[in-house]
């Protein structure tokens, strides 16, 4: 099994007033469609907990079928959404992350996101340098096209 952490963070304006952009984000199967390859996206009988379901992706030498589940709070008045694992039971990958919005001057909203994703791949310790680096790479991806596909549901940049 070879251990993957990456890091994303960006900050986005949108268009899309601080309320409007709010409904999107913390509307977890909405938002969370959002990301490439979602396979489904199912409310687990935990209030907050998501399970994640990725479409089988190749990297490099190996196949990644991501499972993952996700406690997910939501807190209207800061405008923030966070996520982490749960104690117990979370798949195959860890993820923990924010939203946080910020109402710009202009009636559009600045989207701050950060996300740390933990995932356990299946491979060999002989390719773990390659799968690593495939991994890191393809992981950084999907964080970037899930947030720029919000970035356009929400009218854009300004």
């Amino acid at each position: 099994m070879v251990e993957v952490e990456i890091e994303f963070k960006t900050v986005m304006p949108v268009k899309a007033s601080p309320d409007e952009a709010f409904a999107l984000v913390s509307d977890i199967r909405r938002s969370g469609m959002h990301f490439p390859d979602v396979e489904s996206l199912d409310p687990g009988a935990e209030a907050g907990r998501w399970t994640w379901r990725i479409r089988e992706r190749g990297l490099g030498p190996v196949s990644l079928k991501v499972q993952y589940d996700a406690i997910y709070t939501t807190d209207p008045v800061a405008r923030t959404v966070t996520w982490c694992p749960p104690s117990r039971g979370s798949g195959d990958m860890e993820s923990h992350g924010s939203w946080k919005l910020e109402p710009r001057n202009d009636g559009g909203t600045d989207l701050h996101f950060h996300a740390r994703t933990v995932a356990q791949i299946p491979a060999p310790q002989l390719i773990r340098r390659v799968v690593e680096s495939v991994a890191r790479d393809e992981l950084k991806g999907l964080k970037k096209k899930y947030v720029e596909a919000i970035q356009q549901t929400l009218g854009g940049a300004p």
